[in-house]
């Protein structure tokens, strides 16, 4: 139950990021000064590293351990969730969200495979509570965005990662 502790904060995070820039992203678009095009490359880019990561990370899980870059994972993704935070252009803004796309992508791949080698008996129930976290994640995302935004500024979208990051890179680390 430990590890599912650890797997579902990762994956709530990781989809809640997906979600939690479409509310947002007309407020982006404005304070970067830049158009819609690139406002759309800003969500797109994050899920096409999860995507295109998503066999290359599992075969190297294979080889490396699925703990240890799921841990990386963490990591990384709290790093491009402050970066993306702290960006001053559009430009920086997608390098810094492809950053996250790969930190996510790492949580991804290595969370459902964590959670099968550990749920042996109990597989289904695993599983279906690391899915409840991702749908949990996208919808709390949608509306979690628009609070940020009018209380704290488009910033907030991507801040709001770095205390839960630094918790589940911990988290992840120790157990």
């Amino acid at each position: 139950w430990v590890v599912l502790t650890v797997t579902t904060v990762g994956i709530f995070m990781a989809t809640l990021d997906a979600s939690i820039i479409v509310v947002g992203l007309p407020t982006v678009i404005n304070e970067l000064q830049t158009n819609l095009v690139v406002g759309v490359w800003i969500i797109t880019i994050y899920r096409l590293m999860i995507t295109i990561l998503l066999v290359s990370i599992g075969r190297m899980a294979d080889m490396y351990g699925r703990v240890r870059l799921y841990t990386y994972g963490f990591a990384v993704f709290t790093i491009g969730s402050l970066l993306s935070g702290l960006s001053l252009t559009a430009e920086q803004l997608l390098f810094f969200r492809l950053i996250q796309g790969v930190g996510a992508a790492l949580l991804f791949v290595n969370s459902v495979a964590i959670v099968t080698d550990t749920f042996a008996g109990e597989l289904g129930k695993g599983i279906g509570l690391n899915q409840v976290a991702i749908n949990a994640g996208t919808i709390t995302g949608f509306v979690l965005s628009g609070v940020l935004i009018q209380n704290f500024g488009w910033r907030s979208l991507f801040l709001v990662n770095v205390p839960v990051g630094v918790f589940g890179t911990y988290w992840a680390r120790r157990r």
